[in-house]
């Protein structure tokens, strides 16, 4: 079992990272004095699948578990969710002494997590993630909430896990768009942290993506969550350092808007977006143009489907002005000074900002492995 800590002072909690660990939650849990009342929150197709061997794990260390199944898909990351969760926890007499363990994707821990940090003004949360994307990215760091019409995730909170429980074997069951948006992620850490995991994970992108390799699988979890983690520690706020986790993001986001959510996983908006940062970085001279040219390439043979060409610059624009990362009116880049070396910018000319919305519109990435 690989262990990661999160340090947060008291706030600090572990990562746990190992094939078939689903099993051992109960014991996890105990070693922790989580108390006996657990509330599992779950989506329809996680539930089928691991439901059953998460429950019985806690029940035999003495768990009392109760389940609320709630709305699938990112239309639902909502307040009318929340209200409903909120509404099913007080039927069932959860009281401050509970837990919440969200078992699922994204959407699952990011509303589940905003359950637990407002619900009684705060009570426990676990995290187990069962998608890529959740397992590196959205169970790690504490950001949990919910969208609003007008942005994604424009409501919410800060708010830490007690636990985080990966299991990279649940990702055999996970359909293959949904790993590529996890990957996306996952090549960000390596794109603001570390040259040489990028280069590692764009030659073995095809083997990570179809599961061939479990211990390539296993390796790009684990240093992304390093990475992560890291990045948390220092700056849990995400008052400067942390910032650099919206590599790809600024643009991504307005992707995701526009085109309305479901049209493109998360992860493959940010691979999008992570085009553009590179593409800027080089417009603005922060970074080598053929370097950036280089790796543009290699990202654009990760499947994507469908065409930018519809995409109008102008709306993507006023999304990015919209964005909780826009800062006195500006808007926020994450931009690269070397593969590895991340910067912070608010000053792109506009005229830059929409020639480069225009040149991804001419994006042509791959549509199969």
């Amino acid at each position: 079992m690989h262990k990661i800590r999160v340090d947060l002072h008291e706030r600090s909690y572990p990562i746990y990272v190992k094939n078939e660990i689903l099993p051992s939650v109960g014991q996890i849990l105990k070693r922790f004095d989580i108390q006996p009342n657990i509330v599992m929150v779950s989506s329809k197709n996680v539930s089928e699948l691991y439901r059953d061997v998460v429950e019985k794990a806690l029940e035999e260390e003495g768990y009392k578990v109760r389940f609320i199944l709630m709305p699938s898909g990112e239309a639902n990351k909502n307040l009318q969710t929340v209200q409903f969760l909120y509404d099913r926890m007080l039927d069932l007499k959860m009281d401050r002494g509970s837990t919440v363990l969200a078992l699922g994707g994204g959407v699952v821990g990011d509303t589940a997590g905003f359950l637990a940090a407002t619900i009684y003004r705060g009570i426990n949360l676990v995290q187990i993630p069962t998608t890529l994307l959740s397992q590196v990215d959205s169970s790690i760091g504490g950001k949990v909430g919910v969208n609003h019409s007008r942005g994604k995730n424009l409501i919410g909170a800060i708010y830490q896990p007690k636990i985080v429980i990966v299991d990279p074997t649940v990702l055999r069951t996970l359909e293959f768009r949904q790993r590529v948006s996890g990957f996306a992620e996952v090549v960000k850490y390596g794109f603001i942290r570390d040259r040489i995991f990028t280069q590692f994970l764009l030659e073995n992108y095809a083997e990570i993506l179809s599961l061939n390799n479990l211990d390539h699988v296993n390796a790009a979890i684990i240093r992304a969550i390093e990475i992560k983690s890291s990045i948390v520690s220092a700056d849990e706020w995400e008052s400067s350092m942390r910032m650099i986790l919206n590599f790809g993001h600024t643009v991504g986001h307005a992707i995701e808007h526009t085109a309305g959510y479901g049209t493109y996983t998360h992860g493959e908006a940010v691979i999008i977006g992570m085009c553009a940062a590179l593409k800027l970085s080089a417009e603005m001279s922060v970074l080598d143009s053929e370097t950036a040219g280089n790796y543009i390439k290699s990202l654009l043979n990760i499947p994507i489907p469908g065409s930018l060409h519809k995409y109008d610059p102008e709306k993507l624009y006023d999304a990015m002005t919209r964005d909780k990362k826009v800062r006195n009116g500006k808007i926020q880049f994450v931009l690269l000074q070397n593969i590895g070396d991340a910067v912070i910018r608010n000053d792109v000319p506009k005229e830059m900002i929409y020639d480069v919305l225009n040149w991804i519109k001419e994006l042509e990435f791959a549509k199969k492995l």
